[in-house]
């Protein structure tokens, strides 16, 4: 069966297990989901690259019109991912439909690299399918539509391999590996990211202990995350010292996002419905946290398989290092579900940061890969067990069963409540984004913006639809005309006739940042207005205003160590191409 040791089937064959989760997306249609910013998103990125920013921190429309600073607090992995397919001339919903698909190809083929490795392909094989139709799995892209937390179930993947690989051989390449999986899954979600660190050390004191050469290995371990913590600090930086300009500490962490609220309870993980709501206080849930019966039995037979290992082959080194491992990865599986349930109330209330992963259910990432990991074993611990060819036929008959039984039976919970009918620009007018998209994500806003409470009790933005403007500035006092010479993102010119001395108000959030300056000359910015929007005094007669959102200092900085971080990693790479072709001694061949 050598065909099945080839890279192109194996690709294949994971294309094809994983179809059925995302066959549903390959019509004219959009799939309804709670989170249905992303097209919108996607858009405003689109358009911030064609204006000139290869990151653009701030983005018009969003903020109810008044403008955003959307990509310096939210992630932008996926959106960049989806705008490589729209390069390539797809639309920006099918872009979208494709960033989900290479999400899903993603997951099942990072899990089974890891596997493989370990416990052969037919585990991995095994892994890739369970991880694929884990429930969920579907609940973050069809039910919750959290793309970037669904996304981040295939970078985590990659990490915990390139772990491994760091793990077999100790290198710089392989440390640089784990440095790009580590930044990218923080640019994908820093909510998965927090936690994931607990079990990137885990799987790292693991590693150290057992390992021969210790220090060259915790070395490079050390070196991989501070590099990766480094290549990503454009983001991660700003966004964790500069929310405290916005209101994302008063909406995020409180009333019906409070962690209190959304423990699952422990009868869940075995049966909860099926259901396209949200997540409430108690029970009633409106959407499952349950982890699947193939998944719960394959991890039983694991446990009693690796029981019969220890009693009738404990004598052999390898037959222990693979319990140990099937013990660790058990241990994680475990504490991952722990993480997830009331029990753990007294560790979410003593680590303040959790607060901000909100939902303590977000754990179920980690449960995903494990649990896929953990019933793995349940044909790596009898694949040994015969060589002959029988025996193999054997096994792959019981690996074909259990895949096509999981895909068939789960394959029902992977499409979305509705299917759309809508389109690009549908989704992309000003009144959709500014208005209807504003009101689902308002949450870095400026401090000091109006706010009220809904009848659920919830903060909500206090604006009318009378309240947006499609125009760029207004004069608020004075009498003058205004000329629009360049309204980008971060980049707005505007010349002025005034008559009178003028009070110039800009529909653009007041936010760390924006400078402004009259013929060349800084100029002072007052917000002290309703909604706190850029306002600029200017004096009778002829006058060019820019105002330019830039650099603070802290972005500054971080930026720099994301410059340093990426040409570090170049010149290694660099370095070791001159190396592995550098020639040899004693090679004279010309």
């Amino acid at each position: 069966m050598k065909w099945f040791k080839r890279p192109v089937f194996i690709g294949l064959l994971l294309v094809i297990i994983t179809l059925p989760a995302w066959f549903i997306l390959l019509n004219q249609y959009y799939p309804s989901m709670h989170d249905d910013q992303h097209i919108a998103r996607l858009f405003l990125l689109d358009q911030g690259l064609k204006q000139g920013y290869l990151y653009p921190r701030w983005v018009d429309w969003l903020g109810f019109g008044f403008g955003y600073p959307l990509f310096n607090f939210y992630p932008p992995l996926i959106y960049y991912v989806a705008e490589a397919f729209h390069l390539l001339g797809f639309s920006l919903i099918w872009s979208i439909k494709l960033m989900i698909i290479t999400g899903f190809i993603g997951a099942a083929a990072g899990i089974y690299v890891f596997v493989k490795t370990g416990l052969g392909r037919r585990a991995g094989i095994l892994a890739a399918t369970l991880f694929t139709f884990f429930f969920y799995h579907a609940v973050t892209v069809y039910v919750r539509g959290a793309l970037a937390e669904f996304f981040s179930f295939a970078v985590f993947a990659w990490l915990i391999a390139a772990l491994q690989r760091l793990d077999a051989k100790p290198t710089v390449r392989r440390g640089i590996g784990v440095a790009l999986a580590w930044a990218a899954l923080i640019l994908t979600h820093p909510l998965i990211a927090l936690p994931a660190g607990f079990f990137i050390g885990a799987y790292g004191l693991y590693s150290w202990l057992k390992h021969r050469h210790k220090t060259r290995y915790l070395g490079w371990l050390i070196f991989a995350l501070i590099d990766g913590l480094a290549l990503s600090a454009f983001f991660w930086i700003p966004a964790l010292f500069e929310r405290q300009a916005t209101i994302v500490s008063q909406i995020l962490t409180k009333e019906l996002a409070d962690f209190h609220l959304h423990f699952v309870y422990p009868d869940q993980f075995w049966y909860s419905p099926w259901g396209f709501g949200g997540s409430v206080a108690g029970r009633g849930d409106g959407m499952t946290f349950q982890l699947g019966k193939i998944p719960i039995i394959l991890v039983i037979f694991s446990l009693l398989a690796a029981l019969v290992n220890w009693i009738f082959k404990k004598k052999s080194q390898g037959s222990r290092n693979r319990l140990v491992e099937y013990g660790f990865y058990l241990s994680l599986l475990l504490f991952s579900l722990f993480m997830a349930t009331g029990w753990s109330g007294f560790v979410w209330d003593r680590i303040s940061y959790l607060a901000y992963i909100q939902f303590p259910w977000r754990f179920l990432t980690f449960t995903a890969f494990f649990i896929s990991v953990v019933g793995a074993y349940a044909i790596g611990f009898i694949s040994p067990l015969g060589r002959s060819r029988t025996w193999r036929l054997v096994l792959n008959i019981l690996l074909i069963i259990l895949v096509v039984g999981t895909a068939v039976k789960y394959r029902v919970y992977f499409q979305p409540q509705r299917l759309l009918q809508t389109s690009d620009a549908e989704r992309t007018s000003f009144t959709e984004i500014a208005w209807r998209i504003s009101h689902t994500s308002f949450e870095f806003v400026p401090r000091g913006v109006p706010l009220t409470k809904s009848p659920l009790g919830t903060t909500v933005y206090r604006i009318a639809p009378s309240d947006l403007s499609v125009q760029p500035a207004q004069i608020v006092s004075g009498s003058g005309k205004i000329t629009v010479e360049d309204n980008r993102f971060q980049n707005k010119t505007f010349l002025i006739d005034a008559v009178t001395p003028v009070a110039l108000r800009l529909n653009t959030y007041d936010f760390p940042g924006w400078k402004a300056e009259v013929n060349g000359r800084e100029t002072k910015i007052n917000h002290q207005n309703q909604y706190r929007l850029i306002t600029v005094t200017l004096p009778r007669g002829k006058s060019r205003l820019t105002v330019i959102f830039g650099d603070t200092p802290l972005r500054l900085i971080a930026d720099a160590l994301t410059a340093m971080a990426a040409i570090g990693v170049f010149v290694i790479f660099l370095e070791e191409k001159r190396f592995f072709f550098r020639k040899k001694p004693g090679n004279n061949n010309i």
